[in-house]
């Protein structure tokens, strides 16, 4: 095998291409739209104290998204069905929360991120989706503000000429809040009903499929933020105003795209990022191929022309002028945090080398450690228990995306999906360190420096990781490619050595190393858990830790 010094890339597996995923590159896009506009890029953790997710966001003890068809609460693991006080977060509110904590005004974030809820995938709903969320905190702002903002949001995503409107709709954070409404991009472009027809007594033509025939679509919610939302957070709401606005990421992604079915996004069926791949920006409804129509060697790849954004009046960073170049198009990556950035060129880098990305959720039963082979005592044992997961058989939160990926793969192969080649970054989860619940600091005040650090020792570690998952000849020799593409990104010094670990086969296992840190593990996967996933011998895959992986590459910087 090539030295891991090499620097090299990978190479892509035979006759397959690779791709990102569709929501991946919308909430880039999206990211990169309010980045020209001089926001800067915040995260949270996706395990989040009930205090940041509610209290601070002005909802009390009785408010309806605390229940638990609302919301997935942690378990304490001192007493089975009892809550922790700890829960996947339901929205990506709390991010604003802390950004308001650790920034002093003026103030503009925007977040893009996975939220959690108990329902069911259905046509419109998934119990795993992303959200985009922004804020602005200055001096002066008004709904006039916000409203400006829409418009060039609904602009940059869907085209010239669309429009928005605000409905009034009250949110616990907000006030004044509404929804916010675009219009119908398939309206839009038909032509207008002939008054006559009903002069004539002719029916009218079909509604909209897409609309109903309202000529609107529900696209998020947005309003100022309630001045006790502001208080919570040590803001003045006498002296500063601030908007904030939500909308879903998936569901951007289906209305600009004509996108019927929620299932076909988050499925993790690879013909739907590669029959994507490549459609430009702003681009809005592409003719798609029914799933079962597309295959591996026969894509749909319609490239329209890039549509760009319209000139408009944007809100200044500060009420006293534009901040100098914000509305410049900026080199690629800048701005973003550096981890951010990382996990971009990564991915970017395996789908040259052949591997589609294919987010998956995050629940995982305890079958799958046996199948894996793992020992009682194995510390990927030690997971999260959800007290209201969806499904009795999955009641715990993942330590390792390799559960999930080894399913997506699976799947794949019965869709008939010859030879996949899938890779995830995702956040997984390390058990609670303490069966103490997080305080809840009083919410008509800032918390305290002593509560705030209390808060973050409540929250479990969710580290960022990176797993690739293929069969065929020598794919365990691409696997550990893999991780290669990942640490030459990184820069960081990634060497390898023969061990043995579960579930990956003894003799074809490799651990994956920067100085003396193990990382991850790479190589083919032992027969017993091939067999229990049904998955064909030679299976191979990947797994390392980003963020220590990261960490110790600026380290070695420095």
């Amino acid at each position: 095998m090539r030295s891991a010094s090499s620097g090299s890339a990978g190479s892509a597996p035979h006759d397959s291409r690779g791709a990102r995923h569709p929501v991946t590159i919308m909430a880039e896009q999206m990211t990169d739209l309010f980045l020209d506009l001089g926001y800067h890029v915040v995260e949270g953790p996706e395990v989040e104290a009930e205090w940041f997710a509610f209290d601070a966001l002005n909802m009390d003890d009785g408010h309806p998204a605390r229940a638990p068809e609302r919301a997935f609460h942690i378990e304490n693991p001192a007493g089975p069905g009892r809550r922790s006080g700890l829960l996947l977060r339901t929205h990506t509110s709390p991010v604003q929360v802390r950004a308001m904590l650790g920034t002093p005004p003026p103030l503009r974030v925007i977040c893009t991120g996975r939220v959690f809820r108990p329902e069911a995938a259905d046509v419109t709903h998934s119990p795993v989706f992303n959200q985009v969320e922004g804020l602005a905190v200055d001096l002066g702002l008004t709904m006039v503000d916000l409203k400006k903002t829409l418009d060039h949001f609904a602009v940059s995503m869907f085209g010239r000429g669309t429009a928005t409107r605000l409905r009034a709709r009250r949110f616990a954070y907000a006030d004044p809040s509404a929804e916010v409404d675009v219009e119908c991009a398939v309206c839009r472009d038909l032509p207008k009903e002939d008054p006559a027809r009903a002069l004539r007594g002719d029916a009218p033509s079909d509604p909209c499929g897409t609309c109903g025939g309202e000529g609107w679509i529900g696209w998020g919610g947005c309003g100022m933020v309630h001045p006790r939302v502001l208080t919570a957070c040590g803001i003045d709401p006498h002296r500063y105003g601030a908007f904030a606005f939500g909308m879903g990421i998936e569901r951007t992604l289906m209305l600009r795209h004509g996108l019927k079915d929620m299932r076909d996004v988050v499925d993790g069926d690879i013909r739907f990022p590669l029959q994507m791949d490549g459609f430009a920006p702003g681009r809005s409804r592409p003719m798609l191929l029914p799933l079962d129509r597309v295959t591996n060697t026969a894509m749909t790849r319609a490239v329209p022309a890039a549509r760009a954004v319209p000139d408009m009046e944007i809100i200044p960073l500060a009420r006293g002028g534009h901040r100098a170049g914000s509305t410049r198009r900026r080199e690629a990556g800048g701005g973003l945090p550096p981890s951010q950035d990382l996990r971009r060129r990564i991915g970017h880098a395996l789908a040259r080398a052949g591997y589609v990305e294919t987010p998956g959720f995050p629940f995982v039963c305890d079958a799958a450690w046996d199948a894996f082979g793992l020992a009682p005592d194995d510390p990927r044992r030690a997971t999260l228990t959800l007290t209201n997961p969806i499904s009795p058989h999955e009641p715990s939160l993942r330590t390792t995306l390799l559960p999930g990926l080894l399913t997506t793969l699976g799947l794949n192969l019965k869709r008939g999906n010859l030879a996949p080649a899938l890779f995830e970054q995702g956040v997984v989860f390390a058990p609670l360190t303490s069966d103490a619940p997080p305080p809840r600091p009083r919410a008509d005040r800032r918390p305290t420096g002593a509560q705030l650090d209390a808060l973050a020792a409540a929250i479990p570690a969710q580290p960022r990781h990176l797993a690739a998952a293929l069969t065929g000849e020598s794919s365990w020799a691409r696997a550990v490619d893999a991780a290669r593409t990942a640490a030459h990104v990184m820069g960081a010094g990634l060497v390898t050595r023969p061990t043995e670990y579960a579930p990956w086969l003894p003799g074809r296992c490799l651990e994956l190393l920067v100085g003396e840190a193990v990382l991850g593990h790479a190589g083919q996967l032992r027969l017993g858990t091939v067999q229990a996933l049904g998955l064909p011998p030679g299976t191979s895959a990947m797994e390392i830790d980003l963020t220590a992986m990261e960490h110790l590459a600026d380290l070695g910087r420095t």
